[in-house]
């Protein structure tokens, strides 16, 4: 009787010893991810130094699926390129998506950028989808590479009334290879100091300085007509330029 009443305290105290061992579960995930446009763009990625390379093309809004914490990302119109700006670093990934999940543990996103399995991580996900394809034009009738304009109007036109002490000037230059050339100079004068330059305006909607030489107080640049009847530079390599202006900051 004694050996059974020591055995079944030793199963009570067996039972007594096995530890529950209780699972937390993981938090949620909340990643964040942000579709842009060109409303939202200034306040979220206006401090890019690449901001221009895509405020300066057309724009559309990604589509953003997330599937609890799954996430892709990617453009509806198949000639839009996907460009995604973290908080410090932009990735473009061309025609294809941005594919991944959200980390609820340290809530960054792990994605995989080159479809290589290797994870890059990202702590925010802003994208927006950006026309880079060069655009679609047809040649007037007649168009030919002396067939640009030369006026003055034309070219520097006056958006806004050019103060007095701003020149413009748009002289022919001697034809390259049976094409017209055209200088452009905007200078300042009295005794200003400035930061000159020169954007041109293109069909694509890009906005590019075409500086070439600038002095404290003058901008100047060289334009081609190519056989489509509009000027064109090969550095910066621009087509289609329809128009430019001159522009004088930080005066002093």
């Amino acid at each position: 009787m004694k050996a059974v009443v020591l055995y079944f305290l030793f199963l009570l105290n067996s039972a007594d010893s096995c530890l529950k061992i209780n699972y937390a579960e993981p938090p949620a995930c909340a990643c964040k991810s942000l579709g842009l446009w060109p409303s939202n763009m200034p306040n979220e990625i206006g401090n890019f130094d690449f901001y221009q390379n895509v405020s300066a093309y057309p724009q559309k809004a990604p589509m953003i699926v997330i599937d609890d914490c799954s996430g892709t990302v990617y453009c509806l119109q198949r000639e839009y390129s996907l460009v995604v700006f973290d908080t410090d670093k932009v990735t473009m990934f061309d025609k294809y998506s941005a594919d991944g999940f959200c980390d609820p543990y340290t809530q960054t996103w792990k994605i995989d950028i080159d479809g290589s399995g290797s994870l890059t991580t990202f702590k925010t996900l802003r994208a927006i989808c950006v026309d880079y394809s060069p655009p679609k034009i047809t040649p007037k009738p007649g168009a030919n590479c002396m067939s640009c304009t030369t006026s003055i109007d034309d070219f520097i036109p006056e958006v806004y009334p050019y103060p007095e002490y701003i020149v413009r000037s748009f002289s022919e230059l001697s034809p390259v290879n049976g094409c017209r050339r055209m200088e452009v100079t905007c200078s300042m004068t009295g005794d200003f100091v400035c930061e000159p330059e020169m954007i041109a305006y293109s069909y694509s909607n890009r906005i590019v300085d075409i500086s070439t030489e600038t002095t404290i107080s003058s901008v100047h640049s060289v334009v081609t007509c190519g056989d489509d009847g509009l000027y064109h530079m090969n550095h910066p390599n621009l087509k289609y330029i329809t128009h430019v202006e001159c522009v004088f900051s930080n005066c002093m």
